[in-house]
């Protein structure tokens, strides 16, 4: 598949040359004439088989190769374009090519998918030799270094998504998914549905029957076609929507509906009430008893309380684990069904 898209200059004169033919896919000359490579782009989805545009040092696998034709003789420091400079127009001709090209491969537009040549090596790490165009734009005189020109390039590319489909870039730039399909916009799908209070398990990035059987229900509610399928219509939706009404779900209901979660979490709070109470009523009928025996010898009390420490201390230590395992344990069963009635008001439940 296509990852990204790479933009260089040809370090030539304003029109493509056959050299730059045969190491670009696309082409964008002076006047902002758009030429076609000699390799289609498909080609650079396999490179073993020696039929692709080598347009970037390591990096041509996945990589759309597109220039524009100038610059030729250019300095970079102190700057001199040259005598066949990289006009505004050009430039812009050629942002509005990477627009359409995104959207077509549904591409993402990030530092790291739509990116210059100059910026290969500093963002991902893949070594060139020396290249930098672009890190200076004639026409911008302003904007200096690569992460400067590759930002205003992503920016004009994004302004240009925006023209053409009449939506954000956010959703222009998102292929339509279906049944089968996997990955981080599937996550992003799965996400976005969730939050919105449509109940479909766990997110995993994986487009499953529950997955199209929430989308089916976002269609529906938001008058879009029931086709299971997150297109452009669905993206965009997603933007505007507001979250449902949460569902009215109590603990009683998943009681009474056999909740395995809520049925073992009662027997346990259950059974540590009766821990509760047995320790804290052996303690008081013990208490009562020895006050009663002691108090007919006020003179030993002291004497009395430290044989039963040492007598019974093991025992004491143990009630007292008892209790206090028994009053925390209580507290946290009862934090579990709070959390199981909240899974199953927000349909999180479904992915366990």
């Amino acid at each position: 598949m296509i990852k990204r898209t790479i933009t260089h200059w040809t370090a030539g004169g304003g029109r493509a040359s056959a050299v730059d033919l045969r190491h670009y896919h696309r082409l964008t000359e002076f006047d902002g004439t758009y030429v076609k490579g000699n390799e289609a782009i498909e080609d650079n989805i396999v490179t073993s088989d020696g039929d692709y545009a080598a347009h970037t040092l390591h990096l041509n696998t996945g990589s759309m190769g597109l220039a524009m034709c100038g610059m030729r003789g250019a300095q970079e420091s102190p700057f001199d374009a040259g005598p066949s400079p990289i006009t505004e127009k050009q430039f812009e001709r050629h942002c509005a090519l990477l627009a359409a090209l995104h959207i077509e491969y549904a591409v993402p537009v990030t530092p790291e998918t739509c990116l210059t040549h100059a910026e290969v090596e500093p963002r991902l790490g893949v070594k060139q030799r020396g290249k930098w165009d672009l890190t200076r734009v004639p026409h911008r005189p302003e904007l200096r270094g690569a992460f400067a020109v590759g930002d205003y390039m992503r920016g004009r590319v994004r302004a240009y998504m925006e023209d053409m489909t009449g939506i954000p870039d956010v959703v222009a730039n998102r292929p339509t998914l279906r049944a089968g399909a996997r990955g981080e916009f599937v996550r992003d799908l799965q996400g976005q549905l969730r939050d919105l209070g449509y109940p479909l398990g766990k997110v995993d990035g994986i487009y499953g029957a529950r997955t199209r059987d929430a989308v089916l229900s976002f269609q529906a509610e938001q008058g879009l076609a029931t086709d299971g399928e997150a297109g452009p219509r669905v993206w965009t939706a997603l933007e505007r929507a507001t979250a449902r009404p949460e569902r009215e779900v109590t603990e009683a209901d998943l009681r009474e509906r056999g909740s395995q979660t809520i049925k073992r979490a009662d027997r346990g709070e259950k059974a540590m009430t009766i821990v509760e109470s047995t320790v804290a009523g052996g303690a008081s009928l013990g208490g009562v008893m020895e006050a009663a025996r002691v108090a007919k010898d006020a003179e030993g009390l002291l004497e009395t309380g430290q044989r039963l420490l040492q007598e019974y201390w093991l025992l004491l230590l143990v009630c007292v684990a008892a209790f206090v395992l028994a009053r925390y344990g209580k507290r946290i069963l009862r934090e579990i069904k709070e959390y199981r009635v909240k899974d199953a008001r927000e349909g999180r439940n479904l992915s366990r």
